[in-house]
């Protein structure tokens, strides 16, 4: 319960953080609005002196724009991040046998393309020109990274280089820009090494570019342990992430 207050707080303080720079994108724009519109129907000012005024205000703005919009996305995606921590991971009942020989062929069938392989990993991709079921959503990579080793470094340069090794191969898929990446490992028991695996996420989101890498590890027993959204997604592309991971792992809702 202690560390379920703290994830809490944890989330409470980024939220605190983005409406911050919210604010300070938000109050001089309504200021300027304002003061614009009390001057020109006052006829307080000449519209020619206005104008002058108004555009220097406005490169002003687009200043603090191009200021502040990095660090709000920022924040942003952490307090994403934070709230989807505030669950406890959940285990999950697979009625696959994940990282079987049968499992990987279909996934091969089900239009996954291998992309690497060797005695420590493998990666497979699918394009989608849309998601399905999933309105509204545009191109998307969808890659599975499966460990062969509990100590295999999902975010290191063995799996970048097969990332890119795709992109080599598949040209057009290079403008993509919405990639998913669901990351699994397998241990012979859950403990606190897996859990803070399971915790490292990536929720970015800037633009229309979009990264997300979930991990989740499956352990001796058929379980699948993974971050637990409940009801709430940060994104239509999370949505399908989670959803995805599910459907290839055969987990009922």
């Amino acid at each position: 319960m202690e560390r379920k207050i703290d994830r809490q707080e944890n989330y409470k303080q980024y939220k605190r953080k983005m409406n911050s720079i919210l604010f300070l994108l938000m109050i001089p724009a309504i200021l300027m609005l304002g003061s614009f519109l009390i001057l020109y129907l006052g006829n307080l000012v000449s519209s020619v002196h206005l104008g002058t005024i108004y555009l220097l205000l406005l490169m002003g703005y687009l200043i603090l724009i191009f200021a502040l919009t990095p660090k709000f996305l920022y924040y942003k995606m952490h307090v994403n991040y934070a709230k989807l921590l505030i669950n406890e991971p959940k285990l999950e009942k697979c009625n696959k046998h994940l990282f079987s020989t049968a499992w990987i062929d279909h996934l091969k069938k089900d239009g996954y393309e291998l992309v690497q392989e060797d005695l420590r990993h493998l990666i497979l991709c699918k394009h989608h020109n849309k998601l399905p079921k999933l309105n509204n959503s545009e191109a998307s990579l969808v890659f599975l990274v499966i460990a062969k080793q509990d100590d295999f470094d999902f975010y290191g340069d063995e799996v970048d280089q097969g990332i890119q090794a795709y992109y080599m191969k598949h040209k057009d898929y290079e403008k993509v820009i919405k990639r998913i990446t669901l990351q699994f490992k397998k241990y012979d028991m859950i403990n606190e090494k897996a859990r803070e695996e399971v915790e490292t996420a990536i929720l970015y989101e800037a633009g229309k570019h979009t990264l997300i890498n979930l991990t989740f590890i499956y352990d001796n027993k058929g379980g699948l342990l993974g971050l637990n959204p409940g009801d709430w997604y940060p994104s239509k592309y999370a949505y399908f992430a989670f959803k995805e991971c599910k459907r290839i792992c055969d987990i009922k809702d």
